[in-house]
C-alpha cells in the first residue's frame, strides 16, 4: 500500500499542530500551579494529589497499598510502634 507525500505532509502537520496545542497546555498548567503557589499553595504537593484524584479504582488502591507498604517501612525503619506512627 503506497502513501503519498501529500498525505504524509497533511499527517506530520496535524500532528505538529497537536503537539503545539500540547505545548500551550503545558504552559497553561506550569502558569496555573505558578499562579497557586503565589498565593501560598505547595505546587508539588498540588501536583500529586491531582495525580491521584484522578486515578482510577485499580490504580487508586495500588497507590493506596504502595502508601500503606511506605507507612509501616518507614516506622520499623525508625523504631516507631504502629500506634505512634499513626499519630
Amino acid at each position: 500500500m503506497t502513501r503519498s507525500n501529500s498525505d504524509l505532509r497533511q499527517r506530520a502537520e496535524s500532528i505538529g499542530r497537536l503537539m503545539d496545542q500540547r505545548d500551550e497546555l503545558s504552559e497553561d498548567i506550569k502558569a496555573a500551579f505558578d499562579a497557586a503557589k503565589a498565593v501560598g499553595f505547595n505546587a508539588q504537593a498540588m501536583r500529586k494529589a491531582i495525580a491521584v484524584a484522578r486515578m482510577d479504582r485499580a490504580q487508586r488502591e495500588r497507590h493506596e497499598s504502595q502508601q500503606a507498604d511506605l507507612f509501616l517501612y518507614l516506622a520499623e525503619i525508625e523504631g516507631r510502634k504502629l500506634a505512634e506512627a499513626a499519630e
